[in-house]
Formats: structure tokens, C-alpha cells, sequence
């Protein structure tokens, strides 16, 4: 009996555990699927589903006249699933060989056979997703589509197409540089600044995972789709950039430079037009754009800063054009330096409009040195009005940053200000120095330079930019006639007469600086020095409409001055804008009027000009004697004479006003007063050596300026 007793005790607790069992099961069941089945559910749907991001089609940059500098074009990523089910072994084997002849002879990029080995390994191995061609076409796709096997579409030929978008420039390097990109958290040009609006919003879409890691949407009320980014129509145009790049290019190569640049910009909207950045790769010697010099390269600009300091010095009323100033035969002793002149013919007593027109260092050093050497952080504070001191604050990132000196830096010395006033120890960048000449140009207006006029979505106008007034009058309007007069004497007369010309006027400066070492303090390497060539100026000169800065630096062949190298640059922009700009020369508009104004008469000798009016039959009005010396001018398009007295101060020792006389009366003024004269140029004196009211000598010689 016992040892059954035994047994039925160990059945039973078997059975009671078996039941414990059961129970605890199916409560677990009942947990799983009432208590926690919406996790469960969840968590296996997140094993087989995933949202992805859906990327936004980037928006487009367009050129001002509406060519396309940027836009995303769609690229397609060409998979197979070479064991879905409907492909058995005879249907994958009867066409797997004519699969990898189309794709190698399409791409090109592999052979038949290697192909060939690609489709049968996967399929040996099983696997769902083979990628065959990255980056295809659209074009490429269309073909693709009619392959063996993959003709049959996803579910039967196993084709996986991703689609994706890759950023295309239609012109290739034109204007590189300025269009940018965004990449790795780095924003370059108009890409990167306007990449909130490019962009656009990205959506999503719920998609399914395939054996093999394959993915397929699947069409959901949660899906979101994505906003497409918005379209920026620059200020660029295309025309004017191929120009710019072009002769930059050619005049690179020509006198082996480094790098250059330059910028086209429209006088009173400050549109920049053209912005052409090139530098010269050691591996090949070609000119490519990597750095946007225009806008972030801020260093010594030499010469051209000459204007700004005059702009200072004729606002604190100093300065005349007329005024004089010994140039010392070119060298001029401050402290324990010699400031020196390039060459020139003239080396004595000039007008100061002379030594602007000569770009003399000596000259323009010993105005600024004579007026500022016990106050200059006045002459300091002046350049600091002209916003010398301080960024543009431009749209495109990148700008460089100026460097202005202050007389309490412990390194300011003696020769720190003469080298100031010719653009030494001041850092800007070529934008800055264009703006500066640019305002000249817009009636002392100075604008900030844009780079976009307006943002588009679906081809309508959603934000337009319009121009920004940095300073609405940099000087008065005495000295802006002064400042012109100077500058259009620099083509006229000057260092740039290689770029005067018949068919329309030019203004602007040359400039010449050494280049300094990285160091900042000296100006060799390697025994040899350096130097930025450089032309800013606008056209035309009587009615400006643009203004330009063209910058070469370390140019070594076919010399290094500034009307050398970057001057023909200028030069042949300028050419292509007054040919394409209808507007631009009111010379048409112009002569209707003046069929019936009245000409210009020199300044000269009563009885001599009223014979050549009487005989043309051209009335006047004078207020004049019947003898004796006038001057003219044109009033309600009649020519009206008053008296000008030049020989009594002749009489008294001193220089009368010779502005607007011919050069054959100013000559015989000064000769019967023995005076010594020497004539330049053609017309009617613009300039005298001597300014009105000096007291002269017997003998002394006087130099007439002819315009």
C-alpha cells in the first residue's frame, strides 16, 4: 500500500503543478493580448515600420534675367531584388545574361561579366537588395525600366528605384563663388545665406522592411508631405559675369598673377552685377574661383585709399584742388623713413589735383602731414565717418573684417600717418573701397552692395529686397564736385590716360601697393616685393551709372601697375556694358536739346569772341566793355559775357584765374608778364601750377593743364 500511496502523491502534486502552470500561462496570454496588447502591436510594428525623412526639392538661383545659376536635379539610386518570388531559377537564368549586357552598355562603368557576377551572387546568396547604378539619370532611368526581368516592374522583375537630388550649376564656374554651397555646417555665398528659404521643409512617410533590408512606402493619413524651398533671383547677370571672368582670366595669365578680382556694381541701387573671384592652383597653373576675394580678403589697399583721405580733408576745409604742394623731386624725409614717388615728369610745385592725377605719394602724404600731424585722430575719425572702420554687414557670409589704426595704439608713431593717408596700415576690402568710390558716384550716397533683389515660390514674388542707405551723405556736394573733378583728371590726364576714350567717359584711381608679409611688417620675400595692382572707378564719368573695382595681386610679368594690369580689365567691362545698355548715355536725348543751346565759349578777349559770335550769327549777352578780357557762360541757353580783369593782378605781382581760357590768350597773359609757361593737353585750362592769388616772379615758370 505504501509505495502506491507514494506514487498517487507524486500524480497528484504533477498534476497540480501542471495546472499551476496552465493557469499562469493562459493569465499571461490574457495580459499579452488585453492588458499590454497595444504595446506589443506597436513594437512589432516598429520591426517592420519606420518613418523617413522625405527630403524638400531645394529651391532655385536664378540670374537677374532668369537663367539658372543653381537648381537640384533628380538622380535615381537602381536596385533589384533578384529573389523576389515571382523570379524562379529558369526565369532569373534565361535573362540574368541580357540584364548584364544592358546595363554595361548603358553605364559603361562595368563589364558584362562583371555585372554578370554581381546579379548571380546575390542570388546564390540569397540576398533581397543589390544596388547596380548609383546617381542614374532620369533619362538613364527611362531605359533602365526596359530591361530584361526588371521590365516586369517591382513586384515581378524586382526593380528598386530611391530617388534623391544632386545641386547642378547650368553655367559650370560662372560666378562659382557667389552662387556657394552649404555643406559640413559651412556656408559659402548665396547658397548658404539664404539656405533657410533654399531648403524648404522636409516631409515624412511611413515605410515597410522587407526581407533583405528592403524598403516600401506605404500610404498612410499620417504621411506628411514636404515643402518644396523657395527660389532666389540674384542680382548677377550672366552677360557681365562671362565678361568679368573672362578678361580677369586672360589678364592673370597674362602677367602671371596670384589671384584677382572683380566686382560690377550699379551706382545708386547697389546691385552688384558681376563678381568674378579667381586664384591660380600650383598643381595645374589654371584660374579657378575657391575664395571669394571681393568680399573677404581685407588688406592695404595703397593708392586708391588716396580719396578718402582727401574726402576728410576737403570736408574739414583744407584742401583745395587748385592748392599747391612741392612734390621735392619725389622723396620726402619723415622721420627715419623716406616716402618716395614712382616715376613721373613732374617733380616741383604741382596743384594738388596734379598730384592726384599723378598719384603721388609724396604729394597727397604732406597734405594729411601738414593739417593732422598734431590732431590725428581727427583724420582718423574722418575715415571712420566713411564706415572705413567697420564691415558692410552684407547678406553673403564671409565678409573679412577692416583694420583702422588709432593714434593710442601703442604702435603709432611718427610715420604712422603720412603712410595712412596713401593706404598704408589700413586694412578694407575691395567691396569697402568700391563703396567708397561708389557713393562719389550716387551724389555722396553711400548704399550697401546686394546680392539678391527678390525671393520667389512657384514663380511669384514673396520677398523683395530692396536697396539700403548706409550713410546718406558722406560729404557735402562742394566737395563731391571736387572729388569727380579729381578722379575724372586721373583717366583725362593721369595715371589711367590709357583708358580714356572717345565714345564715353571714365572716373576712377589706379593703385600700386606693396604687399605686406603675413607677418604685416615687411614687404619682401625673398628679396623680391610684392604688389596689389588695382583700378576702382565708375562710368560714365558725366552721368554715373555703374561703378567697378578690379584687383590683381602679385602680378610678376608685363609689369605691376595698376593701369597695366588691372586697368585694360576696367576697361573692357565697361566697353561690353555701354554697348549692351541702351540707357546709359543720355548723349542721344541730349543733342535735341542742344540743336538749340547755345555753344561753349572759352573764357578770352572781348573783341576776339565777339567777332567769331557776330560773323556765326550767334546772339549773346554782355555786360562787358568793348575791350578788355571776359568770361563766359551759359545761362537759359544764351551766352552771357562779364568782365574779368586778369592783367591788373597780373599788374600787382599776383596769379589771376585762368580756368576756362584758351591756352593761346592764357599764354599770352603770362608771357607779356614774363612768366615762363608750359602747356599740357588740349583745350582750355583746367589747371594752373600757380593757384589764384599767389604772388609770383619774374621768370618763374607756370604749368596749364588743358581739358
Amino acid at each position: 500500500m505504501e509505495p502506491r500511496k507514494g506514487t498517487l502523491l507524486r500524480t497528484y502534486l504533477l498534476y497540480a503543478f501542471m495546472c499551476l502552470l496552465g493557469l499562469v500561462i493562459t493569465l499571461r496570454v490574457v495580459s499579452i493580448q488585453y492588458l499590454q496588447g497595444n504595446k506589443w502591436k506597436i513594437a512589432a510594428a516598429n520591426m517592420t515600420t519606420s518613418y523617413c525623412t522625405v527630403e524638400a526639392m531645394r529651391g532655385n538661383i536664378y540670374a537677374a534675367d532668369g537663367n539658372l545659376l543653381a537648381t537640384s536635379l533628380p538622380y535615381y539610386d537602381i536596385a533589384m531584388d533578384v529573389n523576389t518570388d515571382y523570379l524562379s531559377d529558369d526565369i532569373f537564368n534565361s535573362k540574368v545574361d541580357s540584364l548584364s549586357m544592358c546595363f554595361a552598355q548603358l553605364f559603361k562603368d562595368k563589364s558584362v561579366d562583371q555585372y554578370y557576377k554581381i546579379l548571380k551572387s546575390a542570388r546564390a546568396s540569397n540576398d533581397r537588395y543589390v544596388l547596380l547604378k548609383k546617381s542614374a539619370s532620369y533619362e538613364q532611368l527611362q531605359k533602365v525600366k526596359h530591361f530584361p526581368l526588371l521590365r516586369l516592374g517591382r513586384n515581378k522583375g524586382g526593380m528598386i528605384v530611391e530617388q534623391t537630388y544632386k545641386r547642378e550649376l547650368p553655367f559650370r564656374d560662372l560666378a562659382e563663388r557667389t552662387i556657394g554651397y552649404t555643406r559640413d555646417n559651412i556656408d559659402v555665398g548665396l547658397e548658404g545665406a539664404f539656405d533657410e528659404y533654399l531648403r524648404g521643409d522636409s516631409g515624412r512617410i511611413l515605410m515597410e522592411k522587407l526581407a533583405g533590408g528592403v524598403k516600401v512606402p506605404i500610404n498612410t493619413n499620417d504621411d506628411v508631405q514636404p515643402q518644396n524651398g523657395e527660389d532666389v533671383l540674384s542680382t548677377i547677370n550672366i552677360n557681365y559675369q562671362d565678361v568679368a571672368e573672362t578678361s580677369l582670366r586672360e589678364q592673370l595669365t597674362k602677367h602671371n598673377a596670384d589671384h584677382g578680382c572683380v566686382i560690377l556694381m550699379e551706382v545708386k541701387t547697389g546691385r552688384v552685377l558681376a563678381a568674378a573671384n579667381l586664384d591660380r592652383k600650383d598643381s595645374t597653373g589654371k584660374y579657378e574661383e575657391s575664395y571669394n576675394y571681393a568680399l573677404g580678403e581685407a588688406a592695404e589697399p595703397g593708392s586708391t585709399f588716396k580719396l578718402s583721405s582727401l574726402i576728410v580733408a576737403m570736408e574739414d576745409g583744407y584742401v583745395n584742388n587748385s592748392d599747391s604742394i612741392n612734390l621735392e623731386n619725389g622723396t620726402h624725409q619723415y622721420y627715419d623713413r623716406v616716402m618716395r614717388d614712382a616715376e613721373h615728369d613732374e617733380t616741383g610745385w604741382v596743384t594738388v589735383q596734379r598730384a592726384f592725377e599723378m598719384s603721388s605719394n609724396v604729394g597727397i602724404s604732406k597734405i594729411i602731414y601738414k593739417y593732422y600731424a598734431n590732431q590725428p585722430k581727427k583724420f582718423v575719425d574722418g575715415l571712420c565717418r566713411l564706415g572705413l572702420d567697420k564691415p558692410l554687414s552684407l547678406s553673403i557670409p564671409g565678409e573679412g573684417t577692416p583694420k583702422m589704426p588709432n593714434p593710442s595704439d601703442k604702435t603709432w608713431s611718427g610715420v604712422s600717418l603720412p603712410w595712412l593717408a596713401i593706404g598704408y596700415g589700413v586694412e578694407v576690402t575691395p567691396l569697402q573701397t568700391l563703396s567708397v568710390y561708389n557713393a562719389v558716384a550716387n551724389n555722396g550716397t553711400m548704399v550697401k552692395p546686394r546680392f539678391v533683389d527678390a525671393l520667389m515660390k512657384n514663380g511669384k514674388v514673396v520677398q523683395q529686397y530692396q536697396t539700403q542707405v548706409i550713410n546718406s551723405k558722406i560729404c557735402s556736394d562742394v566737395t563731391l564736385k571736387k572729388l569727380r573733378r579729381l578722379l575724372e583728371g586721373v583717366v583725362l590726364r593721369g595715371t589711367a590716360k590709357n583708358l580714356n576714350n572717345t565714345v564715353y567717359s571714365i572716373a576712377g584711381k589706379t593703385g600700386t601697393a606693396q604687399i605686406a608679409n603675413k607677418g604685416g611688417k615687411a614687404y619682401k620675400a625673398g628679396g623680391k616685393i610684392n604688389y596689389q595692382a588695382s583700378f576702382v572707378g565708375y562710368f560714365p564719368a558725366n552721368n554715373p551709372q555703374y561703378s567697378c573695382i578690379v584687383i590683381m595681386n602679385s602680378p610678376s610679368a608685363d609689369g605691376y601697375y595698376g593701369n597695366i594690369t588691372a586697368g585694360p580689365i576696367f576697361r573692357e567691362i565697361a566697353d561690353k556694358v555701354y554697348a549692351s545698355s541702351i540707357n546709359i548715355d543720355p548723349s542721344v536725348t541730349e543733342l535735341a536739346v542742344s540743336k538749340h543751346s547755345a555753344p561753349v565759349v572759352k573764357n578770352g578777349n572781348f573783341k576776339d569772341i565777339d567777332n567769331v559770335l557776330q560773323k556765326m550769327g550767334i546772339t549773346f549777352h554782355s555786360t562787358a566793355k568793348e575791350s578788355g578780357w571776359v568770361s563766359t557762360e551759359i545761362q537759359d541757353s544764351t551766352i552771357h559775357m562779364v568782365s574779368d580783369n586778369p592783367q591788373k593782378m597780373l599788374r600787382q605781382g599776383l596769379m589771376p584765374d585762368l580756368h576756362g581760357m584758351s591756352a593761346e590768350d592764357a599764354v599770352y597773359l603770362l608771357e607779356n608778364n614774363h612768366l615762363r609757361v608750359t602747356i599740357k593737353g588740349f583745350g582750355a585750362v583746367a589747371e594752373q601750377s600757380l593757384p589764384v592769388g599767389t604772388k609770383f616772379n619774374k621768370g618763374q615758370k607756370v604749368t596749364l593743364q588743358l581739358s
